[in-house]
Order: C-alpha cells, then sequence, then structure tokens
C-alpha cells in the first residue's frame, strides 16, 4: 500500500498519487527525448514513453496492459468548461505562447475533467464530443488549447526527470538528504517528479536487485570487501529509490495539515502493526506522567490531548476521498483503481477506529463523533 500524497488542487501535499502512478508504464529520466503523448489518467501529468527512462528499459507485458487500462472514457464538459476553453482561446487569438502563459496561471484551478478532456483533443487532433457547442470552430479551440497544456505538462515532466537524475548522481546518501530538502524547499518536489520517481521504482522492481551505478559504494570510494575479501555489494537502484521516495514523503509532510500529514503516512506504511503503532502515538491521548524504576510518578509537561485532532484526521479522510472519486468522474483514472484505493482509505479508518475504541472506550462520546464524521465519507455513492 505504498502511496505518495498529492492533493490536486488545493496545494496540499501528495495525498493519493503513487498509488495511480504505479499503473502505469515506466519513465525514464532521460531529458533529452521528449516524451509522447498519451491519453493521461491524471489531471496534471502526460504520460510518457519507453524512450524516456533513466536505464532503458523494454517494453513488457506490464506496460503494454498499462497502456490499455489508459483508455478512458472521454470526459463529457460542462458549460463552464467550454466557456474557459473559448475565453481564453480568443483573449490570446490563438496564440500559443500566450495561452501558455494563462494555463499556467490558471492550471491549479481547472478541473480534471476539462484537463483530462484537453490533453485527449491535442492527442488525437479532434474533438468530437456533443457539447452544448459542437463546431468545427470549437473542436479547433480544443486542439490549440489542448497542445499548450501538453506542453506545459511536458516540461514539468521534464524538470522532473532531472532533478531524480541530480539525485541518482548525488554520490551518497547524505548529500542526498540534503538536495532533497532543498528540492522540498524550492517547491520541485511536484507531481511530474513523483511521476518519474514512482515509474522508476516500478522498473528498478521489475529490474530486481540491479546494484545503482551511482550511490552502490559512494562517489569516489573505494571497493568494500567482505570478510571472505569478496566484493560487498552495493546499494541496489530499487532501494536508492526507496529512500528517495521515503525523505521526500517525509520533507512534504512537514509542510502540510497534520490530518493530512498522517494520513499520508499511513498510506505509505505497509505493515498493518505499525500504522496502529502509528495511530496511537498521533490519535490517541498523550502521557501526562511517567514512572521510573523506583517506582515514583514523574508528570509531565503538556496535556493528554492528541498529537492529531480526530476532527483534523477525518478533514483529511473526506478530502482525498472526495478527490478521488472526482478523478473517476472525470475519466483520469479507471474504477478499479479509484476503488482499491478508497478501500485503502476505509481500511485505515477502521484502524483508527479500534485504535480510539482501545484509548478511549467503545461507548465513549470520541468514538461515537469519529464514527458520524466518517459515515458520509465512506457511504455508498458517495
Amino acid at each position: 500500500m505504498l502511496v505518495a500524497l498529492s492533493s490536486l488542487h488545493d496545494g496540499g501535499v501528495h495525498a493519493f498519487q503513487s498509488a495511480f502512478n504505479r499503473q502505469v508504464p515506466l519513465l525514464n529520466a532521460d531529458a533529452g527525448t521528449p516524451p509522447t503523448t498519451r491519453r493521461p489518467w491524471t489531471s496534471c501529468l502526460p504520460a510518457a514513453s519507453d524512450e524516456d527512462v533513466v536505464d532503458d528499459v523494454s517494453t513488457t507485458a506490464g506496460t503494454i496492459e498499462m497502456d490499455a487500462s489508459l483508455l478512458r472514457e472521454t470526459p463529457a464538459l460542462e458549460p463552464d468548461d467550454i466557456s474557459f476553453v473559448q475565453s481564453l482561446y480568443n483573449s490570446c487569438n490563438g496564440n500559443a505562447k500566450a495561452m501558455e502563459t494563462e494555463l499556467v496561471a490558471n492550471l491549479s484551478n481547472m478541473h480534471p475533467r476539462l484537463v483530462v478532456a484537453l490533453q485527449i483533443a491535442a492527442d488525437e487532433l479532434e474533438w468530437k464530443k456533443q457539447e452544448v457547442v459542437s463546431d468545427e470552430a470549437f473542436e479547433n479551440q480544443m486542439i490549440k488549447v489542448g497542445t499548450s497544456l501538453q506542453s506545459i505538462l511536458n516540461n514539468q515532466l521534464k524538470s522532473g526527470r532531472e532533478l531524480l537524475e541530480k539525485l541518482l548522481n548525488s554520490g551518497e546518501l547524505r548529500k542526498l538528504d540534503s538536495m532533497i530538502s532543498k528540492a522540498a524547499k524550492d517547491g520541485q518536489l511536484d507531481m511530474s517528479f513523483f511521476s518519474v520517481l514512482s515509474m522508476n521504482m516500478r522498473d528498478a522492481a521489475a529490474d530486481g536487485g540491479a546494484v545503482s551505478p551511482t550511490l552502490a559504494q559512494g562517489e569516489g570510494q573505494p571497493e568494500v570487501t567482505g570478510e571472505d575479501g569478496q566484493p560487498q555489494v552495493g546499494a541496489t537502484r530499487s532501494s536508492i529509490l526507496q529512500h528517495i521516495y521515503t525523505r521526500c514523503q517525509e520533507e512534504l509532510e512537514k509542510n502540510v495539515a497534520p490530518g493530512m500529514g498522517l494520513l499520508n503516512k499511513l498510506l505509505r506504511t505497509e505493515i498493518s502493526s505499525i500504522r496502529t503503532n502509528q495511530l496511537q502515538h498521533y490519535l490517541g491521548p498523550q502521557r501526562t506522567s511517567i514512572t521510573n524504576p523506583e517506582g515514583e510518578t514523574i508528570e509531565l509537561p503538556g496535556t493528554d490531548k492528541p498529537l492529531v485532532s480526530h476532527g483534523e484526521f477525518t478533514d483529511a479522510l473526506e478530502s482525498v476521498v472526495s478527490q478521488i472519486r472526482t478523478l473517476e468522474a472525470s475519466g483520469g483514472t479507471d474504477k478499479l483503481s479509484a476503488t482499491n484505493l478508497v478501500e485503502s482509505i476505509r481500511q485505515i479508518a477502521i484502524e483508527a477506529r479500534g485504535v480510539l475504541v482501545a484509548s478511549y472506550g467503545e461507548e465513549s462520546i470520541i468514538v461515537n463523533e469519529f464514527q458520524k464524521d466518517l459515515q458520509p465519507v465512506f457511504r455508498p455513492g458517495s
């Protein structure tokens, strides 16, 4: 249940993106080759060809399967979407550079439905969906605006590949951690970067125990031998990418709401017993006293208030589930992927309730309020 956090439009950390990222084919970090366009799965990421990788990889049955899964149903536009496209095109007189500037300024406010539709129009060079406006002029506007949007997203993806390449070439872990901290402060750990990272993690997992050529033994370090005189195997590419992923998530969690940060931490923790400990630490009452070996009770400063309020946590659950449903409705992902991720979040909610019951009691007000707040989140059809 490895999941990176990503809010689509509210500026929060990435709360569910890797779950979708790891279901699409691998990207290459070769910044020199522009990615080919194909039907998108999310609102902010272009797809990339198999030529765009850190290490060359051949097309596999998995990538073919994922290519097929990217064929989404074309979303129907709302009147506001149509008005936005027409206004943008007319205000810029169809100038590509001017439209790119306007799109960059408005990208965070665009509905995933519209972003998906524009990418499809640019990819297929046509727009045949029957909307309120259905003529050649609007079709041309969709294609032109969509092409400008693809250019923006491809540039973002290129920067993500370049950043990952720099991290992989850092040479040793302390320098790597420092570079990740700086990238987080500079706002470079965006959705495009996580797309590149997650896809390369998928590639590394398929490669098995391939040793990293850059971080295996450290930059400028001599070969280390084991007790029997045999060279020790350096860090694998998979383990290095996993470390980069974890460190990036830790940096992002520092700058988000406590509830969203906790949800992100739980989603990327695969072992249920560890998740239970995390839930107990953040949602359970804090200790106000300890007993030393001599049996004396020592009072601790502070209160028993939980580190993350239960309301903030339920708000985070509701927000992420809502975004997943929005992405699914827009045609940005398939129903199975969305359902699986919502089920993972529901399982976390169940575990959280269990921790609250153990801490406060089955019939406590806290548990009853927590259950009441979660009812609309996971109600069928929500």
